[in-house]
Formats: structure tokens, C-alpha cells, sequence
């Protein structure tokens, strides 16, 4: 471990991973801090190898390379004037790699409508939507690249609502028989399902395999076709001799010179448990919308004693994780959706505006064909309603599948993230307490759209359904789509960060991940996470022209 870097990243997950590869392909030594284990015993090897994942669904329940509530506990409450209860929520992944080590891998693009939804959608009333402070133009060129990096399937002009856009890297691969089957009804229905855009591999791509299709997704990919940032991004920067990792070590604080506007590097906790300091030129937080903004109120000081960068008192609030609900559908023939890639099909209908719509219209979100689930997760997660029908006889898991929305989640103030003054993790800091209430237009959301997906699955053929509000059955959301804390903007006193992702008021502390939206977006995030991570180490290597780091003609 050296003592000063040129940029130290915090977090080695779809922000981290990204903003690393980019710096230390541009010459700058970098240390990657994780506080988790690395599942590779030879990431910067000449060839890649296997790791320490298979499809070991033991191995996972018992929280390798998962945050373990026991040692790292959150706590919850769905009031803002109810009790905090401390439970397992919102767990990611905690290993290099972060949470894309166990991602469905979903990378569609989020289009302008998203990013202007204050303009195209209106106020909500008791909700702060605002729209984007960059345009979808802006950011294409990111996602270019970003896709190219991390390998993402796809087939492009299959989707009409999505924006105008060149072919994916790769083709997509086999569909699912379930998705397939959903995808037929829907399209006979007039809505346009298509491929889902996936970090996957279909071929051999940049040194890894293509996917079996061996069905175990969420356990890290045996074989390393899904493309992780750890075995793309991050893989690369170790390739080039300038990023160290530093596995194992858990960051406690941001420090800063005694002025409070510039950062002077990291306090952390190694793998022996001694505590250490290294500099930077720079900090990069890509940790995620609740581990972000517990740094920053860590990090306070006399210059800022509400948290490091929160002069608007904006950080931890807005916070939002999608509204996801399901159908599930029961067969009368086998379709096994635990077959191949976790998703092969979507649509993107409900994202939109529809001709006869009426004034009390509700957006909705992008709309997921199929689903993957284990023997052993399958009797955790189904809720105890249905467990007696579903679970006991274990028939029915060979006839099940579902239809899943990622619905527009509108950013309100008081859902936050603050420090619990109470309990402490294993490394002896304040747990992050969560605030999070549903907004009335969720319910409206669920509403509208949930018996449409029902008669997609109807339309398909299933001889039973069953609807599915994950956050209803288990008191909490648990969605894994983390995002709004330190929103961006032009605006400090509206806003943490700036349009590039730094923070206000500290000019060498950039912010890499989904804590940095205004607003939920209608589609799964990571890809656009690790696009915005990719600009904003861009404009950190060439403030003057960031554009211009991005490689011309294929390199």
C-alpha cells in the first residue's frame, strides 16, 4: 500500500470499476478501495482465469461476497415518525466488483424522456421532480463506449421507444422458453417486446466466453461471461500497471485540508485492522445511494458540520429505489425459467405516454419477460402467502415464471439516508438508517398497470396468476436499485453534486454512482451508472475537453 495516489476510488462496484479503468488507462495512479474480498485469485493476469464463484447457492446464502447483516446491519423504517428496526435491506454485493458481480445484468439505456421528466411528465404534488442537468446527446457518446467496455448484447432498432442508436457489440443470444412464450403474447397484444440488452456474452468477447446458460446469474458467473466491472473495467486497469487494489479495507473518512474545499485523501481500515491514511489529487465515492452519502456525513468537520459537502442539507435525502411488482403466472406445461440468462426479453410500452391516455395518467417502467430463481432462494424470497402453494409442492417451480415492471420511482425529500447515533457495524461505524415511504403515485402506478401485465401472462397461457407487490409482502422495498442522496445539478443550494458528478463546494470529491440521479429513470440503472461514472472520470483526466478521452475510431 503506498501512501499518495493520484486518485483513490472508494468502491470497486459499476462507478468505481469504471471510473478506475478510465483514469489508470490515462496514466494515473489510482488505488481502488473495497471493502470486500477478491473473488479472483489472478484478476490481472495474462488470461483470465476462473474465481472462487459456482453455482453454490450455499455458499451465497452464507454471504460470500454479499454484505452480511450480522456484521454490517441497516435499519429501516416506512414512517417518518415510526420506530428504526434493524434488518437485512437493500443488501449489494461486497466484493470487487461490487454489486455487478451479482446483477441481472439488464443494461438498457434510460432515453431523453427520462432525463427531462419534469418537462415531459409535470410536477407531482409532495414530490421534488426536476429534470436532468444534461441531455441524453450529452451522455450517448458514454454509453457508446461504456457498452463496448463492460460487453453488452443486444439488437438495436428493436426497441421503438428507446433513442436512436448504432449495433451493440454483440448479438443477442438464445431467448429463454419462458420469455419467449410472454414475448409472443405481447406481441400479438400489439405492445413491442424485444431482446433485452444484457452485459452477457453471446460470443467470445474481449477475452471471456460466451454464456452456457447454466442459470445461476446471482451467485457470480462461474465462468465470467457476464460482464462485471470486475473482470472488464477494473481488469483492465490492473492490466495497466498504474491501479492498485486494496481488497479488504474498509474507508471511514474523507479528509480535508483546513479550509474544508479540498480533499486530502482517505482514512481506512485495512485487512489487519489497523487504521491508515493515504492522499490523493482526488476522491471518487462509487459506493452506492446508501453506503455514498453515510460517508459524507461521516466525513463532517468544523467547515462542514452537517457532512462533508452538504451545505443545500441535501445529502441522504431523495432517495428512491423503483417500484418493482410482479405477475407470476402458473402453467400447465413446463417452462422452467431458471434456464439461461435471468432475462432475455422486455418492453418498454408502459415507459411512454399512450394516445388515449387521460389527464390522471401514471407513468410506468420498463417491463422484464421471465425471471431467475434457485431452489434455495425460491423458498426464501416467495412471501409466506403463497408459500404453501408455491413452494411446498415443488412441481410448480418447473411452471412458473413472471412479469416484472422497474416503475418510475418520484424523488421525495424526506426519504433519506442519516447516521444511526445508536448502532455501530464491525468496524465501529454508525449504521446507515433509512426513512422511506411510498409516494401515492406508486400505488396509482401499481394500479394501472398491474392488471395489464396480467393479461400479457394470461394472453401467454397461464392457467393461474398471482399478483406480486415485493415491497407490500415484505414491509420494505428490496429491489437492489439504489439511487438519489447526492442529486446533481447547477443549482448548489438545490443540489450535492455538479452536472459531472463533483461535489459542491469541495473541487477534488467526484461522486460515481446512482446516489447522484434527480430522478429514478423508468429502466434499470447500472449501465446508465456506469456511463455517468465514465463521463465524469473523463472530465477528471480533460476538464477542458472530456470528450476527447474517449477512444477514436475503436481503440
Amino acid at each position: 500500500m503506498a501512501t499518495d495516489y493520484d486518485a483513490i476510488v472508494v468502491g470497486s462496484g459499476a462507478g468505481g470499476g469504471v471510473v478506475a479503468g478510465v483514469l489508470a488507462a490515462n496514466g494515473w495512479k489510482v488505488a481502488l478501495v473495497e471493502k470486500g474480498r477478491n473473488p479472483w485469485p489472478a484478476l490481472d493476469a495474462p488470461e483470465l482465469r476462473g474465481s472462487l464463484f459456482g453455482n453454490d447457492e450455499v455458499k451465497i446464502a452464507r454471504f460470500f461476497a454479499w454484505q452480511d447483516p450480522l456484521v454490517e446491519p441497516r435499519r429501516f423504517r416506512d414512517s417518518p415518525t415510526g420506530e428504526f428496526r434493524t434488518r437485512e435491506f437493500q443488501s449489494l454485493g461486497v466484493c470487487v466488483g461490487g454489486g455487478t458481480v451479482q446483477y441481472d445484468a439488464d443494461s438498457p439505456r434510460v432515453t431523453s424522456r427520462d432525463l427531462t421528466l419534469l418537462t415531459s411528465f409535470g410536477a407531482v404534488e409532495g414530490a421534488d421532480v426536476v429534470d436532468w442537468p444534461l441531455t441524453y446527446a450529452e451522455l450517448a457518446p458514454y454509453f457508446d463506449e461504456t457498452e463496448r467496455l463492460i460487453g453488452v448484447q443486444g439488437l438495436a432498432g428493436a426497441d421503438p421507444f428507446a433513442e436512436p442508436r448504432g449495433p451493440y457489440p454483440m448479438p443477442p443470444g438464445y431467448p429463454a422458453k419462458a420469455d419467449l412464450v410472454l414475448f409472443e403474447a405481447a406481441k400479438a397484444m400489439g405492445y413491442h417486446p424485444h431482446p433485452m440488452p444484457i452485459a452477457v456474452n453471446s460470443i467470445f468477447y474481449r477475452g471471456r466466453p460466451a454464456c452456457v446458460n447454466c442459470g445461476f446469474c446471482h451467485g457470480g458467473c462461474p465462468i465470467n461471461a457476464k460482464g462485471s466491472t470486475a473482470v472488464t473495467a477494473i481488469r483492465d486497469a490492473l492490466r495497466t500497471g498504474n491501479c492498485t487494489l486494496l481488497d479488504q479495507c474498509c474507508v471511514t473518512r474523507i479528509d480535508t485540508d483546513e479550509t474544508g474545499g479540498h480533499a486530502t485523501g482517505v482514512r481506512l481500515v485495512d485487512r489487519a485492522g489497523a487504521t491508515k491514511t493515504i492522499t490523493a489529487r482526488h476522491v471518487v465515492v462509487g459506493c452506492n445511494a446508501i453506503e455514498t452519502p453515510r460517508l459524507l456525513l461521516e466525513s463532517g468537520s468544523p467547515q462542514h458540520p452537517d457532512g462533508l459537502g452538504n451545505g443545500s442539507g441535501l445529502v441522504g435525502r431523495h432517495l428512491m429505489f423503483h417500484v418493482v411488482f410482479s405477475v407470476a403466472g402458473f402453467f400447465d406445461i413446463p417452462i422452467r425459467s431458471y434456464r439461461g440468462r435471468i432475462i432475455t426479453k422486455a418492453m418498454a410500452d408502459f415507459t411512454v405516454k399512450p394516445a388515449d391516455a387521460g389527464p390522471d395518467w401514471v407513468r410506468g417502467g420498463y417491463v422484464e419477460f421471465g425471471g431467475q430463481i434457485q431452489p434455495v432462494e425460491y423458498g426464501k424470497s416467495v412471501p409466506w402467502p403463497v408459500h404453501r402453494q408455491v413452494v411446498v409442492p415443488g412441481r410448480e417451480r418447473t411452471r412458473i415464471t413472471t412479469i416484472s415492471m422497474m416503475g418510475e420511482d418520484v424523488p421525495v425529500h424526506a426519504n433519506r439516508v442519516e447516521l444511526d447515533p445508536d448502532v455501530k457495524d464491525v468496524w465501529g461505524r454508525p449504521v446507515p438508517r433509512v426513512t422511506y415511504v411510498r409516494h401515492p403515485h406508486d400505488q396509482r402506478m401499481i394500479d394501472l398497470y398491474m392488471p395489464r401485465m396480467r393479461a400479457v401472462m394470461e394472453a401467454a397461457g397461464a392457467v393461474e396468476t398471482i399478483d406480486m407487490d415485493m415491497a407490500g409482502y415484505y414491509g420494505a422495498p428490496d429491489t437492489k436499485h439504489l439511487l438519489g442522496t447526492t442529486r446533481m445539478g447547477s443549482d448548489p443550494a438545490r443540489s450535492v453534486c455538479d452536472p459531472w458528478g463533483r461535489l459542491q463546494g469541495v473541487d477534488n470529491v467526484w461522486i460515481a454512482d446512482g446516489s447522484t440521479w434527480p430522478t429514478s429513470a423508468a429502466y434499470n440503472p447500472v449501465l446508465t451508472q456506469q456511463a455517468l461514472a465514465y463521463r465524469t472520470a473523463a472530465r477528471m483526466v480533460r476538464p477542458e475537453d472530456p470528450a476527447g478521452v474517449l477512444p477514436k475510431g475503436g481503440e
